[in-house]
């Protein structure tokens, strides 16, 4: 019988050529350049919003502050002055109301409704104004020591108000949230024609400016100036563009050279703001611009 003999069957080995191990690693070269350029892109467009979020906040808590100032101003007598190149106006602020109850001499007694303790805590007084019943327009008074000897105090005589005799006011306080109106007397330099019943209110001046800031020196800054009481920057930095524009009657547009204060009925906010910091991949801050018309609340009857 013949035998037959198995020979044994050699062993495959395993492993990568050298072809396939480059091709292999070229490939995983390319997959890892894009996964890289595209996080690279992915982070520098998160750097972008986070930037223009942040420019679009300055401008957006400049116009909220601005505006509350802005629209209580009287469209009449109410814009102090303003500078040709837009960068500041200065304009007279109600911050409380009341009536008049009585003159004599220059002394003008009134009653004043309830205020909010931090809104007067706040105010600096500048001064008076009261309301001509047949032409709407408020008359202006600045005493010469508005926050020292001329100011408000507290009423000698407050009968002139809620009395019912001939003569009085009969004007009774008003109560509101655990606050009472106040019957007050002021000192004008001269007697300050008001009459009976007549609304009235006391006012501050501010300045609204551009200029440099303080947290950002390279920048500009927007500024909020209390005569007689607080300089603070509100916000920064905006671009050199930032600036004030004036609405008179009539206009449609706003324009960029002031018209006579008298004439001026509202300001447009045109607020360049830039982001506090620069992208990853550029050197230059992001920009936002907000543009908004603030129109004067405080009107005459025409």
């Amino acid at each position: 019988m013949r035998r037959l003999l198995m020979m044994p069957t050699p062993a495959r080995r395993s492993g990568f050529t050298l072809i396939e191990v480059v091709v292999s690693m070229l490939i995983l070269g390319i997959i890892c350049g894009a996964a890289v350029k595209m996080l690279t892109k992915q982070t520098h467009s998160f750097d972008l919003q986070t930037n223009l979020r942040a420019a679009r906040s300055i401008s957006r808590s400049s116009t909220n502050v601005l505006e509350s100032d802005l629209r209580m101003v009287q469209d009449s007598g109410g814009v102090d002055s303003v500078t040709a190149d837009g960068k500041l106006v200065r304009i007279f602020v109600p911050y409380r109301f009341g009536l008049v109850c009585a003159t004599s001499g220059n002394t003008t007694t009134v009653s004043m409704l309830p205020a909010d303790s931090g809104i007067v805590a706040l105010s600096v007084y500048a001064g008076f104004a009261w309301r001509n019943s047949a032409t709407g327009r408020y008359t202006y008074i600045a005493p010469a020591n508005p926050t020292t000897t001329d100011a408000p105090i507290v009423s000698t005589n407050p009968a002139l108000c809620t009395g019912s005799a001939v003569g009085d006011a009969q004007i009774q306080t008003v109560s509101n949230g655990g606050r009472t109106g106040d019957i007050l007397d002021i000192t004008s330099p001269a007697p300050s024609g008001a009459t009976v019943g007549a609304p009235v209110f006391f006012w501050q001046r501010i300045i609204y400016s551009f200029r440099t800031s303080n947290m950002y020196p390279s920048q500009i800054g927007l500024w909020r100036n209390v005569q007689g009481g607080l300089n603070e920057e509100l916000m920064a930095p905006f671009d050199t563009s930032a600036r004030f524009r004036f609405y008179q009657a009539g206009d449609d547009t706003s324009r960029s050279i002031p018209p006579a204060v008298s004439a001026i009925r509202g300001i447009d906010l045109v607020l360049m703001s830039l982001s506090p910091r620069a992208t990853s991949d550029n050197p230059t801050p992001s920009k936002s611009k907000l543009v908004t018309s603030v129109f004067f609340k405080n009107v005459r009857a025409f």
